[in-house]
């Protein structure tokens, strides 16, 4: 072998064993776009590598990646592409003359998509002897990539459509194959002064069809026997030369041609169908069903295409003789048959009854009182029904048959035990105007509609008892409500009265519990400082207003209205909190009933919906449309009370329309339980809550805090009351 000695002296002097290689430069090229373009690549979990361009002019490194791995590596001019999954932290690099450089720490993050520069300096000093290099690299690019490349008979694997092969000097045979292409093959020669490089560009060796068909489209469409699609229908990529191609569809015979498929082109046939079906018209009595060969098709009259051929046709109808004949439909004929009326099937009742004199109903319809023997009574199953004033009516499912008589004796229950209750007790009942007592009281009264009432320090209340049914005592409950429980001062009016007993009815009980309030994660990027730390409450029950206060309300109470959006129903607003505990001294005066503002922990609570909250961002929903007044929707004024969604304990416009003051003066949150909170000693200003008609939909969150002093009036500023 012939050859010559070079030394080389490089950077530094080592042994032929030792380490020659480092890192003189690593750094991020933020232009670079390599790795979001064509030439980039994706890890296991589909995230976009980074790219590493290893700038060095040695050939033969080896690259051992960390526990992440290694996606690939493509040699470019003058520098190695490392793919590298995000998160990768080191690398070794193995030379078989140059030695090891292992564990190299990457000096930046490697992140998703981006590219790096790592800069290698090598350096040795060492005899070697260089021989002549006696082959050359062939350079194969095939299109379509995933063409398969023979060298020399070999089989050579291709990366993105190319391969790369060191071979011998001299003459060389290359095959390129491809499914669906025409093969191409030959010879190249390949010398020593450059490489040799080829470019295979595979003819295609198919085509398509399109497929028609005509008077109708819908029908399906089979290629070389396999199901390929509907009409109208472009097929995938097929391979040239001749196809089958079969057009089927229900009421046509079935077409088939053959079409000849060339190279790039596309094969258009329409496939024309013949009819296989006549036209078959039916009637019968309007309520019979119209049946083909068990095929329920209509009633009382079809038509319709079916196939050549012999069908059975039918007129059914319940507890009636079936009228079944068969009929011959021939291709391109209409038939017209009519079916004569299936004709009823009889059997009879004998109806008495205890009492005597009972109504008869079959069915629904009426036939007279008993005892009573109906003829013709359609055989099946039918509903008879017994009623009489003073009595429970009694219904019975019979079954009748053909000619027979089927007798039957009923009893009609003639009362029942009730139980009358109220919400206390020593209250005077009367039932359909007689005094029966006081309740809780029991007694028996007759089937049918009573009038109940039951009267209280000068409160009645009324109700209707429908006693029905056969089992079991009936338990009857009336409700006087909280108004009841009024005690009324001498001064008060009657529109006083009637105004105020409807606020006390309309207080809705809130049943006490354990919840977490403040900035809970269903408020997501909404919250805000003031409404941490989360902390847990506990509450006793308590009773809440189900409407904010309207200015009707007010006005009883306090003789005026300060509203600037004037309406009877409408909340009031332009109160001071110093204005609402005025008016609550003044309704305790006039009612005798312990009202309120709530408390912050209390007005939350129930705006999350008490133990029946589904963790709403607001007072009954995700959707603050549905529940609230804000600043997209108002349009820039006040609505009346209750005409948005309630929410889980249905209390009305907890979020929106109007801030409500609360009875907290404002402070930071603990991090502890409180049971029954109040808020802070001292303060100076005070806590008002729900958002109103002029914020953003983000203010008027469950969670949400506001506050200002005692004194402070404003149009979007109102209240709604407790009673405790």
């Amino acid at each position: 072998m012939r050859g010559r000695f070079i030394i080389l002296f490089l950077l530094f002097a080592v042994g032929v064993s030792a380490q020659q290689i480092a890192v003189k430069s690593f750094r991020k090229l933020d232009s670079d776009l390599s790795a979001r373009g064509r030439e980039g690549r994706t890890d296991q979990n589909g995230d976009r590598c980074a790219i590493i361009k290893v700038v060095t002019t040695e050939n033969g490194f080896v690259f051992e990646p960390d526990a992440l791995g290694l996606v690939g590596s493509v040699r470019k001019t003058g520098e190695i592409w490392l793919y590298v999954p995000y998160g990768a932290k080191r690398l070794t690099i193995k030379h078989d003359r140059l030695g090891v450089l292992r564990d190299y720490l990457y000096p930046e993050r490697i992140e998703k998509a981006c590219v790096y520069e790592m800069v290698l300096t090598t350096g040795r000093v060492v005899t070697t002897v260089e021989e002549e290099i006696g082959g050359q690299w062939l350079v194969i690019t095939a299109d379509p990539r995933g063409a398969t490349v023979y060298v020399d008979d070999v089989y050579e694997a291709a990366t993105e459509g190319m391969v790369q092969k060191f071979v011998s000097f001299g003459r060389h045979t290359y095959r390129v194959e491809h499914a669906l292409y025409h093969s191409e093959a030959g010879q190249l020669e390949v010398k020593a002064d450059q490489k040799a490089e080829l470019q295979v560009k595979l003819k295609p060796a198919f085509g398509y069809i399109e497929v028609n068909s005509v008077p109708e489209s819908g029908a399906r469409v089979l290629i070389d026997g396999k199901e390929a699609g509907i009409t109208p229908y472009r097929s995938e990529a097929l391979a040239s030369g001749e196809h089958s191609v079969e057009v089927l569809k229900v009421l046509y015979q079935p077409v088939r041609k053959i079409v000849t498929v060339k190279d790039g082109e596309t094969a258009q046939t329409t496939m024309e169908l013949s009819a296989n079906y006549g036209e078959l018209q039916l009637t019968t009595a309007a309520a019979a069903e119209l049946w083909v060969n068990n095929e329920r098709k209509g009633k009382g009259q079809w038509s319709g295409r079916l196939n050549a051929g012999i069908y059975v046709v039918e007129a059914r109808q319940p507890s009636h003789r079936t009228v079944r004949q068969s009929v011959e439909i021939k291709a391109g004929e209409t038939h017209t048959l009519t079916l004569a009326d299936p004709q009823p099937i009889y059997g009879m009742l004998n109806i008495s009854s205890t009492p005597g004199k009972a109504t008869i109903r079959l069915n629904g319809i009426e036939y007279g009182r008993t005892p009573l023997v109906i003829k013709e009574v359609l055989v099946g199953k039918q509903l008879l029904e017994l009623s009489k004033p003073g009595c429970a009516t009694v219904c019975q499912e019979v079954m009748v048959e053909e000619g027979k008589v089927l007798p039957l004796q009923l009893t009609l229950p003639s009362g029942r035990n009730v139980v009358i209750r109220t919400d206390g007790e020593g209250d005077s009942l009367y039932v359909d105007g007689k005094a029966v007592g006081v309740s809780p009281q029991q007694l028996e009264l007759a089937y049918g509609t009573h009038l109940v009432r039951a009267q209280r320090q000068g409160h009645s209340i009324e109700g209707e008892l429908k006693v029905a049914g056969k089992e079991g005592e009936i338990v009857f409950l009336l409700t006087f409500g909280l108004s009841a429980k009024a005690k009324w001062a001498a001064s008060v009016t009657e529109k006083q009265k009637q105004v105020l007993s409807r606020l006390i009815d309309h207080m809705v009980k809130v049943e006490g519990g354990t919840f977490r309030m403040g900035a809970t994660p269903e408020q997501g990027h909404f919250i805000t400082l003031n409404e941490q730390p989360v902390h847990t409450v506990v509450l006793s029950d308590y009773y809440i207003g189900q409407y904010e206060i309207t200015q009707t309300e007010w006005e009883v109470v306090m003789g005026s209205n300060p509203a600037l959006f004037k309406g009877e129903n409408y909340p009031v607003e332009r109160v001071s909190r110093t204005d609402c505990e005025l008016f609550i001294r003044r309704l305790k005066d006039l009612t005798g009933l312990n009202f309120n503002l709530p408390t912050e922990a209390q007005w939350e609570y129930a705006a999350r919906g008490g133990k029946k909250s589904r963790g709403f961002l607001y007072a009954g929903s995700n959707s603050p449309e549905t529940v609230a007044w804000y600043t997209d929707n108002s349009p820039g004024h006040t609505h009346a009370v209750g005409q948005k969604v309630p929410n889980e304990l249905g209390l009305y416009d907890m979020s929106g329309n109007v801030w409500e003051w609360c009875r907290d003066i404002y402070g930071d949150y603990p991090s502890q339980t409180w049971v029954d909170p109040t808020g802070p000693a001292r303060g100076e200003k005070y806590v008002f809550r729900g958002g109103c008609w002029n914020e953003e939909v983000g203010n008027c969150r469950v969670a949400l805090r506001n506050y200002w002093t005692s004194d402070y009036r404003h149009s979007v500023l109102g209240l709604r009351l407790v009673l405790e």
